[in-house]
């Protein structure tokens, strides 16, 4: 295989088989991709060629250092001044504000691709990811175009110069103002991520590798060029897939059906198959909590998202937009607040759009069947009169509140809407999780539906495990072909879709699409419906009163156990009450404490 590049890059390609081998200049993303990838197929040969390059990496940094001359900070004056021309010129013709701010904006975006290209070693280590940021390169050589004020809301002002070669008094006053901000959000917002990972460590806590495999024929479909395929299952396969493998199906088009911790069977915790392999291509031991793992792995992205704000990375963004981002993002789709900021209208009944009218108000009302929803003026309407819509589908732009996802979806949709939506935020933060992690999360947040009608010991008003729901489902379950199955509800999950999911166009196709002809119904389907909780409540639907009380409300839980004759088993897949007992904390056959 024929390698170009640099002497550095030959350097450390020596290092790798030759299937590892990266062509081009290597940058820290890329590397890291390769190592794991590697790591994953050969952990011991992994081992001593990562030893070797950091061997490498500790002799340059031993011999050459880094240096910083004039020439590696100088501004790139002719680039950078024909853009300054163009905007001022566009300005001087534009009266409207918000005009005004986009060609701001579109400045700080047109300084980026200019500082992405800068000759210099500080350029070189920006687009590497060896020391700073483009951004960071970008405000101290080229500009900044605009800066945001306290909230990060634009200012109106076009700064054309860099660090670099001085700011004049007003834009060094602006630009303080947003620094000084900056600061303070770092300093106070690094304590945000730390309660979030808390919060999701106490709400994941029992999502506990319990068994080898929970023999569920059930699973996802990803991409065939999807990177989160290395180290899973194929339903039905006993071997995971390796690097080489998923190289292979990269080259073709279509999906592949694997095991996902959001579809496993297992009575409580995941299993072996569905969890996967760990990045270094071993099995998770029967007892090892997952669950805390992802919490801890989803937890400190969070704090870099945050860090970023205190060392003035971040950069200028539309304040036209009201969907938020990062942080802010990752704690509204956990407490899904009643005031859901970028919150898209969804159809509340299935049928098509009937009327589409001018609100008095400002806005739209759109008439979907016989129900009137309200659009107000924030929001783009996406639809228009005889659309044929299902429940909970999208009639305007934003980002649909997940709770309402499950209402009109189920469990398994809403499942599947989370973990998207977390990808789309950390990768949008420039953040690289294995969604592994995220779909862990999804299971344990979503994971209980409300009795309508008596199951069982259950009476109306309980939420119960969807286990539960699951078990109830089954009963008096027929075999259906897909276009029979239109309308009916099934009785076994399919794909990402739970049990007790109705069966509608849209599912169908998804089926279809995945090579399941035939499904598994409920005629006369017990009355669950599927509950979405905070994640701060999520911990109170545990049946285990012991386990409540290491959360919150504490004097609420005590006197409703007491209340209810509620008992706790001492040994379970969550350690609390074995601690608070002094029991055993040795792991058990089925992965307790």
């Amino acid at each position: 295989m024929a390698i170009t590049g640099t002497l550095g890059s030959a350097l450390v390609n020596a290092q790798l088989p030759e299937e590892y081998r990266i062509n081009g200049t290597i940058s820290k993303k890329v590397l890291k991709n390769a190592v794991l990838d590697y790591a994953r197929s050969n952990p011991t040969g992994y081992a001593g060629s990562i030893a070797k390059i950091k061997e490498i990496g500790d002799q340059f940094a031993t011999y050459e250092g880094i240096s910083v001359g004039l020439d590696d900070i100088a501004p790139m004056y002719k680039e950078r001044d024909q853009v300054v021309k163009d905007i001022n010129s566009r300005l001087k013709r534009t009266t409207d504000p918000k005009a005004a701010t986009k060609l701001l904006l579109e400045a700080q975006d047109k300084f980026l691709d200019i500082t992405k290209k800068h000759p210099g070693d500080m350029g070189l280590m920006a687009s590497s990811g060896g020391r700073g940021s483009t951004a960071q390169l970008m405000k101290t050589t080229t500009g900044q175009a605009v800066v945001g004020d306290f909230s990060g809301k634009p200012v109106p002002y076009f700064i054309q110069r860099s660090y670099a070669e001085g700011l004049s008094p007003a834009e060094a006053w602006l630009t303080g103002d947003e620094s000084r901000g900056q600061v303070i959000k770092g300093q106070l917002g690094t304590a945000d991520p730390g309660e979030l990972g808390n919060l999701m460590a106490m709400m994941m806590s029992g999502e506990v590798v319990s068994l080898d495999d929970c023999k569920t024929r059930n699973g996802i479909s990803l991409p065939n060029d999807d990177p989160s395929l290395i180290g899973r299952f194929k339903v039905g396969s006993n071997s995971p897939i390796d690097v080489r493998e998923q190289r292979s199906l990269a080259k073709t088009s279509g999906t592949t059906r694997v095991r996902s911790p959001m579809t496993c069977e297992a009575p409580k915790g995941v299993c072996q198959r569905c969890q996967g392999k760990t990045t270094t291509g071993a099995d998770y031991n029967i007892g090892d909590n997952v669950g805390v793992r992802a919490a801890q792995v989803m937890a400190e992205p969070l704090t870099q998202m945050a860090l970023s704000s205190k060392h003035g990375v971040s950069l200028t963004e539309d304040a036209s937009s009201d969907i938020p981002g990062g942080v802010a993002a990752v704690r509204q789709f956990l407490e899904i607040p009643s005031s859901f900021s970028g919150k898209a209208i969804l159809a509340q009944q299935a049928g098509k759009v009937t009327n589409v009218q001018e609100a008095a108000q400002g806005g739209f009302n759109v008439h979907v069947g016989n129900t009137k929803h309200y659009v107000p003026p924030s929001r783009k309407l996406n639809v228009k009169s005889g659309d044929k819509l299902e429940a909970g589908d999208v009639l305007t732009d934003g980002i649909p509140a997940p709770h309402e996802v499950v209402q009109h979806k189920g469990l398994g949709a809403g499942r599947k809407y989370v973990v998207d939506a977390f990808k789309k935020v950390y990768s949008d933060a420039g953040q690289t999780v294995d969604p592994r992690h995220f779909e862990v999360m999804a299971k344990a947040h979503l994971n209980s539906v409300e009795v309508r009608s008596p199951v069982g010991d259950y009476l109306p008003g309980d939420i119960v495990p969807y286990n539960v729901a699951r078990a109830a489902y089954a009963n008096n379950a027929t075999q259906s072909s897909l276009a029979g199955a239109k309308g009916r509800v099934l009785a076994e999950s399919a794909l990402h879709y739970t049990a007790g999911t109705t069966v509608t166009d849209s599912v169908a196709k998804d089926l279809s699409s995945a090579g399941i002809k035939s499904v598994s119904v409920n005629d006369k389907p017990p009355e669950l419906v599927a509950v979405m909780k905070s994640a701060s409540r999520v911990p109170l639907l545990n049946p285990n009163w012991m386990e409540r009380m290491a959360h919150r409300y504490q004097k609420a839980n005590f006197l409703q156990a007491a209340q209810y004759g509620e008992s706790s088993d001492l040994h379970s897949n969550t350690p609390y009450t074995a601690i608070v007992f002094g029991k055993e904390l040795g792991k058990g056959p089925r992965g307790e404490y």
